[in-house]
């Protein structure tokens, strides 16, 4: 089998992705919000919290890094006798010695009925889908070209992009073996195991803070900042420290499970997490010059 064949999108083409804008947008909301509010926060002894507004607007910017990557690294290629698909989903591989390739219609069996895991913006599909047919396959295609499904029986991947002829003399014409659904989920166990130390750690520097701030705070703290810069919510420091916990657990268990489908719930699990200790960290250093009621 050659190498060399395959497909992989230009700068030009990821950056159309709408997903990239929208976190950006979200970035420069925060900023701005930020900026906004500096002074007020500053003035009623809360600059750490403004420091903890501006870490909070690095998350949508490295969810739109994350996102263009994995949008250059995307496409297919083939190596040896293995054709390898990148998608928003994982990496699919199908051995092209025992493969079967058919061209398919947009609307007929291998139409894509539901996403499962990816992106599906108008132009632009990637990521594990499930089609009219009841199979699942995972789907990289640029709409107006031409579709070919390949299977080798235990993957199925839709393919529309350029060059998709040179694979089409590479693989055997004819009808296409179907495959089991339980055989196309991408599991990622470590990186849920990851994801879980990273909760536990998060729990630890939480209970660590509590001990360390808890006689040095009063008895109710300020958990909350108004618009203007002027504290509005209050909380007993006891209950202001388990919903401290309570979020890096619930935080921990919600980001194994996206783990689980895919390295990227690994990554954006861990920048939340620390943000939230960040947080937390910040509320109660803010609380340091209130007069201790208990």
């Amino acid at each position: 089998m050659p190498v060399g064949i395959g497909y992989r999108p230009t700068v030009g083409m990821v950056l159309q992705d709408p997903s990239i804008w929208i976190c950006v947008g979200i970035a420069m909301l925060l900023i701005a919000v930020g900026l906004l509010r500096r002074r007020a926060l500053e003035a009623h002894g809360a600059k750490g919290l403004w420091i903890a507004f501006w870490i909070l607007s690095c998350l949508p910017l490295l969810m739109a890094l994350d996102i263009f990557v994995m949008g250059l690294q995307s496409g297919w290629r083939i190596v040896g006798s293995v054709l390898q698909v990148r998608t928003d989903a994982g990496v699919a591989e199908i051995d092209l010695t025992r493969a079967h390739a058919a061209w398919v219609t947009q609307n007929g069996l291998y139409a894509l009925a539901d996403r499962v895991l990816g992106t599906s913006a108008g132009a632009y599909a990637s990521g594990l889908f499930r089609l009219s047919n009841g199979e699942f396959a995972h789907v990289y295609e640029l709409a107006g070209l031409p579709r070919l499904a390949v299977s080798d029986g235990h993957t199925l991947v839709v393919l529309a992009t350029p060059d998709l002829g040179a694979l089409a003399r590479h693989v055997a014409m004819g009808a296409i073996p179907p495959v089991l659904p339980v055989s196309v989920f991408p599991i990622h166990p470590l990186a849920g195991a990851v994801t879980l130390v990273v909760c536990a750690a998060m729990v630890v520097v939480h209970v660590a803070m509590w001990r360390h701030y808890r006689m040095r705070v009063p008895e109710r703290v300020t958990s909350h900042w108004g618009v203007t810069g002027r504290p509005d919510g209050y909380m007993r420091r006891s209950s202001f420290y388990r919903w401290g916990i309570g979020m890096a657990i619930g935080l921990g268990v919600l980001f194994t499970f996206i783990s689980c489908m895919t390295w990227a719930g690994c990554l954006l699990g861990a920048i939340v997490e620390v943000l939230v200790a960040v947080l937390w960290g910040a509320v109660w250093r803010a609380n340091l010059g209130t007069p201790r009621t208990a």
